[in-house]
């Protein structure tokens, strides 16, 4: 039997790239970055995958699509210059999440604060809708 020189792609590997394509779409349309140009460019394309990979996830567990606003600030605070990065999670029917770091632009990793960001709203999103499985008992 000749072996052709095309590889095999699986319908369920098809199927994937077409959802990733769609999904792809909708976190530019549901993912907003403000301020996000005062960072270096490197570090720039870092956050955008980490908050479009994780929007991701938050969608599928609330069930809700909904919108995440990234604003990142810089300003002047008692003679020295601080930086916040807001996170900001919408969605239909209730109060949106809110998470707040502020740090020193002279020991910070804007990466690092991100993830930080992100855990406290899995925590806030966990504690307001009764996500976690140890929550969920047998015998209700």
């Amino acid at each position: 039997m000749k072996k052709s020189g095309r590889k095999r792609v699986s319908h369920a590997r098809a199927r994937r790239k077409a959802r990733a394509a769609k999904d792809i779409e909708i976190e530019s349309k549901n993912v907003f970055f403000i301020g996000l140009n005062k960072l270096d460019p490197a570090d720039q394309e870092q956050i955008k995958n980490i908050l479009y990979d994780e929007y991701i996830k938050i969608e599928r567990k609330l069930k809700l699509p909904g919108k995440l606003r990234f604003h990142f600030k810089s300003y002047e605070h008692g003679g020295r210059e601080k930086c916040s990065v807001h996170l900001l999670l919408e969605f239909p029917g209730g109060k949106p999440i809110v998470c707040t770091k502020v740090y020193d632009p002279v020991r910070w990793d804007p990466i690092a604060e991100v993830h930080v960001l992100l855990k406290k709203a899995r925590a806030q999103i966990q504690h307001r809708f009764k996500t976690d499985t140890s929550f969920q008992k047998s015998y209700f």
